[in-house]
């Protein structure tokens, strides 16, 4: 019960969702994540950049995924049962992300994050706002603007 009021106290926009991508940290601001759900099967959808995987279909809403890791310029992995997706709404833009794994949820206050312009990461670095260390771990914060930016005409809802 503890956690669950520390939580409830919390400033929503202080809670981040700690996931993994090659072996590092990277967090998102909760308040942009809807859900985590488990691989789905795809729908390849040609003529869109590779690191769309494709489209999943969630309660009636089409939703494109992408890979983390290949929008990353890192190597692909084959999925298992840690991989994950994670849908992010945005601006009206929802895009799932698959990530290698969910870690934690953790609580960071703007004074903990360092803003940076650049990171040792080549592609990754135009998509981190930020560096946070907490607990001895080093966490890159994603600007989540720049993650959906390109799903903009993306996304499509069924009529029903």
């Amino acid at each position: 019960m503890k956690e669950i009021e520390e939580i409830e106290e919390s400033n929503i926009d202080n809670l981040y969702m700690v996931f993994i991508i090659d072996n590092k940290k990277y967090a998102l601001s909760s308040k942009y994540i809807i859900e985590i759900i488990e691989m789905l099967p795809l729908t390849k959808v040609p003529f869109i950049p590779k690191y769309i995987k494709g489209i999943i279909n969630l309660r009636s809403t089409i939703i494109p995924v992408m890979d983390a890791r290949m929008r990353f310029d890192l190597e692909p992995i084959e999925y298992n049962e840690r991989t994950c997706v994670i849908i992010i709404e945005h601006q009206g833009n929802t895009i799932g992300l698959i990530v290698d794994a969910v870690n934690e949820v953790i609580n960071i206050s703007e004074n903990q994050i360092m803003k940076t312009t650049s990171s040792k990461d080549g592609v990754a670095r135009n998509f981190i706002s930020g560096i946070s260390e907490i607990n001895n771990e080093v966490q890159l914060i994603l600007d989540c603007n720049s993650l959906v930016e390109i799903v903009g005409d993306m996304n499509y809802e069924i009529n029903e």
